[in-house]
Order: C-alpha cells, then sequence, then structure tokens
C-alpha cells in the first residue's frame, strides 16, 4: 500500500518516470508521521501519445499527473504534505528534463482508500 499512479504525455523519458517513483518514496520516508511504507508501494505509469493541455495539442505541450492512493485515517495536514512536496518534486525534476514544450501543467492528487473496505493478498 500505497498506490502511485504517474499519468504522462509522451514527451516524458522513462528516466524521469523512475526519478518520479523514487523521488516520492523518499518523501513517503520524511514523513514518519504518515507510516506510509514505500516498501508496500505498487508503482504504475500511464504514457499518452495523443492529448490537450489547454489549447495546446500534444508537442506543444506536456502534461504530468500524480495519483497517490493511501489507506484512511492520515489527517489532511499529512495527505497536504504528501501532495505538496510531491509537486514540488516533479516541478524540479521536470525544470533538469530535456523537455521543451510552450506549456507543462503538473497536478498531484492524494487518494484516501477506505480501510475498511481495501483488500490485499500477497502470494
Amino acid at each position: 500500500m500505497p498506490h502511485l499512479i504517474i499519468e504522462h504525455s509522451k514527451n516524458f523519458s522513462q528516466k524521469v518516470v523512475r526519478d518520479l517513483w523514487s523521488g516520492v518514496h523518499k518523501i513517503m520516508t520524511e514523513i514518519p508521521e504518515g507510516n506510509f511504507d514505500p516498501d508496500q508501494c505498487k508503482c504504475r505509469s500511464h504514457s499518452f501519445g495523443k492529448y490537450f493541455v489547454g489549447l495546446h495539442e500534444e508537442g506543444d505541450s506536456a502534461f504530468l499527473h500524480i495519483t497517490i492512493k493511501v489507506l484512511s485515517g492520515r489527517s489532511v495536514e499529512i495527505r497536504k504534505k504528501l501532495a505538496t512536496k510531491t509537486c514540488e518534486l516533479a516541478r524540479d525534476i521536470f525544470s533538469k528534463s530535456e523537455i521543451s514544450t510552450k506549456r507543462c501543467d503538473i497536478s498531484v492528487d492524494v487518494v484516501e482508500m477506505e480501510r475498511e473496505i481495501y483488500q490485499k493478498i500477497r502470494i
């Protein structure tokens, strides 16, 4: 548990995605009051070749949306801290990348999954 889902435009390399994964894991360890366990994190990414950002078509724009699903019970302050630090990380990684576009929109959402309903099996 948690789930880290990165949706991004095709102009993001796998290196950028891997840097985001490892960076978010590090952020989780830096928020001890969140009781996040990076070793339990399930990471995945989806790349999109057809997209619009505002009025810009692909090639002129880029987007990055990060969803972090966590079990319920964490305060708004903890989830906001995770979202804010993740957004800052994404901005920093993007600014160091080789992507050159007129526009890049970066967003982060931390979503609660109900602890009483979420099921997990390890085989």
